[in-house]
């Protein structure tokens, strides 16, 4: 059950689905975050052929925390669809960033 965030990021979690899968379990990744963290975790699951829903998922009727006003990405009965193309379906908005406080060192 890896996390993205408290487990070292993309390559140890990877790792950890790979060892995983070798003696043929499911890998159920957890979501400490949320919002464009989603994005992270699409990333990661959809380079997974041992995925499985993430920890917190409750179901098909569930609400996926998702919203991003310049995505095209959708919750549709629980799940997030996978962009095909280049880049993971989202443009940041330069004006959200500068309403926000960034926290360094």
């Amino acid at each position: 059950q890896p996390d993205n965030y408290y487990f070292g990021g993309m390559i140890r979690s990877m790792k950890v689905a790979r060892m995983a899968h070798a003696v043929g379990k499911a890998c159920t990744p957890h979501m400490s975050g949320g919002g464009l963290g989603y994005l992270y975790m699409m990333h990661f699951v959809s380079a997974l052929p041992n995925a499985m829903a993430h920890h917190e998922f409750k179901g098909l009727n569930t609400h996926v925390q998702f919203n991003c006003d310049t995505s095209s990405l959708s919750v549709v009965d629980g799940k997030i669809k996978v962009p095909t193309g280049p880049g993971s379906g989202v443009e940041i908005d330069p004006a959200f960033i500068r309403k926000h406080k960034v926290v360094t060192g």
